[in-house]
């Protein structure tokens, strides 16, 4: 006789999912510059479009996800202007293409002008099909903004010397791990090390600035002000030393990228107060995929009172120096008497075991020890209500 079925399935992970918007144009970023006096754009879109693409990256912490990078899986997609969809605005029919293939899929190439008084809002909306678990996940992107700045009759110009879009890698900022590890007395302070750590992927991100009158570059008599992108009408002046500005000049932006998630900025060149050009960048963080194991495989014994592990987090190979910068690690165990007993956070522990439950018999001497690991956000800075709060040194605090 043949027994009743049970129905057994595999068992996976959840999707940790996020997403980015950039323009990936350089040669034609999301800002145009309208010259009034032959009525010509610069870049032209209908000649040079401008493609701005939603990433989307997944990940499973079983493994089961093959490819991080996830557009190719994505279904029901819409771009949206202004909150309205695109296909519906008769003013943009012709003007754009959506990418259907590959890496790509989603991206969206525009060949529209948008005149100096307008402004276009653009937001991605699809799911994600994780057909592990037979669930479509929404995605929804942040907005980017299209505009155009009309060139001045005086010729005034501004350049920067860097990408449109500025990528931090939290695992690649060797100035933030130098610094760590002498502020917990890892290592010695060394003005050479420090120094030798300052490049394009630490934290204090350099961006250079250039303003030009006509064709000849300007040294003097202008200043630079700092705006974060609120969204299409809104702007945030920024101040050096309190917001995400860690000083300006006329000649460059150094920006704190720890306090920066994903963002956008303009920066305004001003002449007697008066603006008379500007240039858009923007921010955004890389988050590498990741393994996260305890280390500690001894066993215990009849006489240990207490428990030491340590969390080894793996990135493409490389074991992660000082994890409990970059992730937030919490550590838990199991037994069979109590399960999910959370205990501290941080890349070590100790914890009693008299607190796990572990027993003393065969069937209940043991004990499962374990972490939840995930990447910690921006840093904010400490204040309250207007008050910023800094050491005797006047450096403000910061956490995440």
């Amino acid at each position: 006789m043949q027994s009743n079925k049970k129905r057994i399935r595999k068992e996976f992970a959840p999707l940790t999912v996020a997403n980015s918007i950039r323009c990936i144009t350089p040669a034609s970023p999301v800002t145009q510059i309208y010259n009034g006096g032959n009525g010509e754009y610069e870049p032209d879109r209908e000649l040079s479009p401008t493609i701005i693409l939603p990433e989307v990256v997944a990940n499973a912490t079983d493994g089961s996800w093959p490819n991080p990078y996830s557009n190719a899986l994505l279904a029901d997609m819409h771009w949206f202007v202004n909150g309205k969809d695109i296909a519906t605005l008769a003013d943009w029919s012709g003007k754009y293409s959506i990418d259907q293939v590959g890496d790509t899929r989603g991206a969206i190439s525009i060949s529209k002008n948008i005149s100096p008084r307008d402004a276009a809002e653009l937001h991605f909306e699809a799911n994600l099909a994780d057909n592990r678990l037979g669930v479509n996940i929404p995605i929804k992107t942040d907005k980017i903004t299209l505009s155009t700045t009309e060139k001045a009759n005086d010729g005034y110009s501004i350049s920067i010397g860097d990408s449109p879009i500025i990528q931090y890698d939290p695992l690649k900022d060797r100035l933030r791990l130098y610094e760590y590890k002498v502020a917990h007395g890892l290592i010695a302070a060394s003005s050479s090390t420090q120094n030798a750590a300052k490049d394009k992927c630490s934290y204090l991100h350099e961006v250079p600035v250039t303003v030009f009158n006509g064709k000849t570059k300007m040294t003097s008599g202008y200043t630079l002000r700092v705006y974060r992108v609120v969204n299409q009408s809104s702007l945030t002046l920024l101040t050096s030393g309190i917001d995400e500005i860690h000083t300006i000049s006329t000649t460059k932006v150094i920006f704190d990228v720890r306090l920066i998630e994903k963002a956008s900025y303009i920066i305004k060149a001003f002449v007697a107060n008066k603006e008379v050009a500007m240039v858009e960048l923007g921010f955004n963080r890389i988050y590498q995929d990741y393994s996260c194991i305890p280390t500690n495989g001894t066993a215990i014994h009849p006489s240990d009172t207490e428990r030491y592990d340590r969390a080894m987090v793996d990135s493409d190979g490389n074991i992660v120096e000082c994890p409990g910068m970059i992730f937030r690690i919490v550590w838990f165990t199991d037994t069979i008497s109590k399960t999910g007993v959370k205990h501290n956070e941080g890349d070590e522990t100790v914890f009693q075991l008299e607190k796990t439950g572990i027993g003393s018999t065969y069937s209940d001497d043991w004990c499962d020890v374990y972490c939840e690991c995930v990447y910690k956000p921006a840093h904010k800075t400490a204040t309250e209500g207007t008050t910023v709060w800094t050491d005797k040194n006047c450096n403000r605090y910061i956490f995440n």
